[in-house]
């Protein structure tokens, strides 16, 4: 009698870089309305996105702490500013601009995401952590909350000296006044909506931090997930 093997079918895995969970949560048109354009890096892609917002955001498929995030913005018809971490360059012309960009980019994979205008404390942008957390299949919750503000000349929070729980970076901003309990309500909602829908695909992560963005209209943005979150500022925030 013959022995029959079966094959081991391998679990496909999903990838968890910026590209493919942004492509996820635009799945859900629920969710569509807080979600920045957003597209693979190609030279196309990057005029287009300037001619449409003037200012756009790469980042690296995989990164985090804000490495590698770089702003390019237009000045004036033919002239440019490409701001990496606390360093900005001006350049004249569009081919200046891609060589700078291809030096920078490294052959590195990069998005392309309209730049949102963020509000701001004391002229310094700020955006806001949300922790989610479930227990296996138990439904998502928000754990914690805490606002970064960018240090002086950077583009990115990730780099960050400053941290304000959520409700005192709102009444500190100059955005458009809303009530606090009302905001932080629907910025909840929205962090569980997008938390469900990635779980959906990625279901063995059981905790996800989001960047989320209010522009000077308190407008809520989803910047990015992330699936590796560091607990430090939460900790360092319930010490102070």
């Amino acid at each position: 009698m013959v022995a029959i093997r079966k094959r081991k079918t391998k679990t496909k895995m999903v990838a968890q870089h910026k590209w493919a969970k942004f492509r996820v949560l635009k799945e859900m048109n629920e969710l569509e309305p807080f979600l920045p354009a957003t597209q693979k890096f190609r030279k196309r892609v990057l005029w287009d996105f300037i001619d449409k917002y003037g200012k756009v955001m790469l980042k690296p498929y995989l990164g985090h702490s804000g490495r590698g995030v770089i702003q390019v913005s237009r000045l004036e018809e033919n002239r440019f500013a490409i701001h990496i971490e606390n360093k900005k360059i001006i350049v004249d012309g569009k081919r200046s601009v891609s060589d700078q960009l291809e030096k920078l980019t490294n052959a590195r994979r990069y998005i392309v995401q309209r730049r949102i205008s963020l509000a701001e404390i004391n002229k310094r942008p700020f955006d806001i952590r949300v922790m989610v957390k479930r227990k296996k299949q138990s439904p998502w919750k928000v754990t914690g909350m805490f606002a970064k503000v960018a240090e002086r000349d950077y583009v990115v929070s990730n780099v960050s000296g400053t941290l304000l729980p959520v409700e005192a970076a709102i009444e500190q901003s100059l955005m458009k006044p809303v009530p606090t309990e009302k905001l932080l309500k629907r910025i909840k909602k929205v962090c569980l909506t997008a938390s469900k829908q990635l779980g959906n695909v990625y279901a063995a992560q059981n905790i996800i931090g989001f960047d989320i963005g209010l522009d000077h209209d308190a407008n809520v943005w989803i910047i990015e997930a992330n699936f590796k979150p560091s607990l430090r500022p939460l900790i360092l925030l319930k010490g102070t």
